[in-house]
């Protein structure tokens, strides 16, 4: 077994500062990922002189609960070592030649909590099917025959739990395109940073749309029965789908979101003032973001996607916003785009929107966004009762 030979882990590495809590008042994820020392059970020895065989280890198993939430296990490891063990295997003895193995330990864990080896960083398990068995570490085999009685080892690492939001709306663009200025309008009550530079948004932030009248209509009649949760992830760059700028921590709370919202600054982008951050058009944006999400995860660009072309306040900001308007509307719009530009399939592009996110002026960005997630989720339209999802994995 791959662990047999492996050193014993320090468990000096398990003291490490484990928080109580994924998400603040204020909306923010401040955590989305949980470190364990995961220990299967070792195998009871043999017995060779009377051909007894010890008891096989216990695997250390996980399991996918739709009850259980990230933030309670955050709180169960709280203060102490959050550290799984399962149980050896018994020893062969004269009273008892065949050992008892030992048990495995389940733990439960969110639907869809990614499992990845720490030290080598790859991925045991996606813990996408509720109530479906993982085993994350196996037990050690019990001596017998075959290894001259002599137990093996239960494999023992440490792991990363890492969790995914599971929005309804996810929000995705490129740095100072005025996500979290869209966010502030979405979400007017919400405290959200805004400035003026790249990269405002560091952290993942949680908020819920209540009122969806277009801005010249009166929400009175919202009755807040019905809301939409929608997240607001950091900016992504050129290579975000290669963890360039921790991409692929963001892209992965896409991944649960029912509606993509790309929110593009109609003048085009441009990182800094270097010369290898060229500056990119606002067609190219919805390109290379396409392209993006495309790499990370292919089924990402089949989800319905409502592009919000921001910022056409500015000068020969609306009739910029015309001119892209009348290409995306084509199916062949990626081929008015460099070959190395064109992303293999196109994301699904349900409307478009012109904004000036700065003024609140939506147009009827919220009714849309109703709309469409009406479209795709008849049964939990508002009549039927309250829509409201929950957030976490």
């Amino acid at each position: 077994m791959k662990c047999a030979w492996r050193p014993m882990v320090s468990m000096t590495r398990l003291q490490q500062k484990l928080y109580a809590s994924t998400i603040s008042s204020e909306g923010i994820v401040s955590h989305d990922r949980l470190r364990l020392f995961v220990r299967a059970g070792n195998g009871g020895q043999g017995l060779q002189r009377y051909n007894g065989t010890g008891g096989d280890g216990g695997d250390v198993i996980m399991v996918g609960h739709s009850k259980m939430t990230f933030e309670a296990m955050l709180k169960n490891a709280k203060h102490r070592v959050l550290k799984v063990q399962a149980q050896s295997g018994a020893n062969s003895s004269q009273t008892s030649l065949i050992g008892i193995n030992g048990k495995s330990k389940i733990l439960k864990v969110p639907v869809g909590v990614d499992v990845i080896n720490a030290e080598t960083k790859l991925l045991i398990a996606r813990c996408s099917r509720p109530f479906f068995n993982y085993v994350i570490a196996r037990g050690g085999r019990g001596g017998c025959a075959e290894n001259c009685f002599q137990a093996t080892t239960g494999e023992r690492f440490f792991v990363d739990l890492h969790l995914k939001l599971h929005p309804n709306i996810g929000l995705v663009g490129f740095p100072n395109a005025g996500k979290s200025t869209v966010m502030k309008a979405l979400v007017p009550k919400k405290n959200i940073k805004i400035a003026s530079y790249p990269f405002t948004t560091v952290k993942p932030q949680i908020g819920y749309i209540n009122q969806f009248g277009s801005e010249s209509e009166s929400t009175d009649d919202d009755d807040g029965s019905f809301s939409l949760s929608i997240a607001d992830l950091p900016g992504l760059i050129e290579g975000a789908s290669l963890n360039r700028g921790r991409g692929r921590e963001f892209l992965k709370h896409l991944e649960f979101s029912d509606i993509l919202l790309m929110v593009i600054d109609v003048l085009g982008f441009k990182l800094d003032l270097s010369l290898s951050n060229p500056y990119r058009s606002a067609l190219e944006t919805v390109a290379l973001l396409n392209i993006e999400l495309e790499k990370y995860d292919p089924a990402l660009v089949m989800k319905p996607t409502i592009i919000a072309l921001n910022k056409i306040d500015l000068p020969n900001g609306e009739q910029k916003a015309k001119e892209l308007i009348s290409i995306l509307e084509k199916k062949n719009w990626s081929e008015m785009l460099p070959e190395e530009m064109r992303p293999t399939k196109p994301i699904s592009i349900k409307t478009i929107i012109p904004i000036a996110a700065k003024y609140r002026r939506l147009g009827n960005l919220k009714k849309e966004l109703k709309f469409l997630y009406e479209r795709i989720n008849p049964l939990l339209a508002p009549d039927f009762g309250s829509a409201k999802k929950t957030v976490l994995a």
